[in-house]
């Protein structure tokens, strides 16, 4: 290949790269400054170009089909991010539920992925969960899995299946029952709370519920959950592991026949 094809090609290679990036943990944080997100982009780059193959049938003659390449690429990458993005939810939904038990739901802070507003319990997992991320080298898996779509799906392949909704829906309905995994020991905590408080109102009519319940929910349930943290540890490293086999299962479940 001559420069011109040289420099189309890796124009290629970042775009998928970038998509990716824009919605994976940690790579897609609005914490990491955007010069050092195109940074990181550009040396993912460089590391792939030597390894990735082109597809036979791409044929660049303008520079419009320079952009729909680009654009191409940039979906690819995009949905591949899109897939660990939906896993993710989990660990914002089982904030969400345990919040909302132990009354914590009028309560909202930055979550540091996406600048959005969640709740106090889902920021925390969260955080958490991006250590474990670390931790575990859970990002040197990522990007061997960037470097393997572009074994399997080669630059400028045109037959790529993405609208596997299929499988979208059984990501999703995974995500779900993930979160009501995570909020389950909290949420049976503080139900048994509720069931004793109920029987307290009961046994002595002149105690003011309300004003016991709440702190009490509060405190058992900030308990509970650094009770069961070191579980919490094992559920986020197996989310990741569920994570990476989907985008596995997207890479390679994309190529057309």
């Amino acid at each position: 290949m001559n420069i011109m094809e040289n420099t189309i090609l890796l124009f290629l290679v970042f775009a998928r790269v970038s998509g990716i990036f824009l919605l994976t943990p940690i790579f897609g944080s609005t914490n990491i400054p955007k010069r050092l997100k195109i940074g990181l982009a550009g040396f993912m780059t460089y590391i792939a170009f030597p390894l990735v193959s082109v597809s036979e049938a791409m044929n660049v003659v303008n520079i419009y089909q320079v952009l729909y390449f680009i654009l191409i690429e940039f979906f690819i990458g995009l949905v591949f991010g899109f897939v660990s993005f939906l896993i993710l939810t989990s660990i914002n939904l089982a904030g969400i539920i345990i919040d909302r038990n132990i009354g914590f739901s009028m309560v909202n802070v930055i979550n540091p992925q996406d600048q959005s507003h969640i709740p106090v319990t889902a920021n925390f997992f969260y955080i958490i969960a991006m250590l474990v991320f670390l931790i575990t080298n859970s990002h040197h898996i990522l990007i061997k899995a960037v470097l393997h779509s572009f074994n399997v799906i080669p630059i400028g392949y045109e037959s790529v299946n993405l609208l596997l909704v299929d499988k979208i829906i059984e990501i999703l309905r995974t995500s779900f029952v993930l979160g009501f995994k995570m909020a389950a020991p909290i949420v049976i905590t503080i139900l048994a709370t509720n069931v004793l408080l109920g029987v307290l109102a009961r046994a002595m009519p002149q105690m003011n519920v309300f004003i016991v319940g709440m702190p009490l929910k509060i405190f058992i349930g900030l308990i509970t959950i650094f009770i069961v943290l070191p579980l919490y540890f094992k559920i986020f490293n197996n989310i990741f592991e569920i994570m990476f086999e989907y985008i596995r299962d997207f890479i390679n479940g994309s190529v057309r026949g």
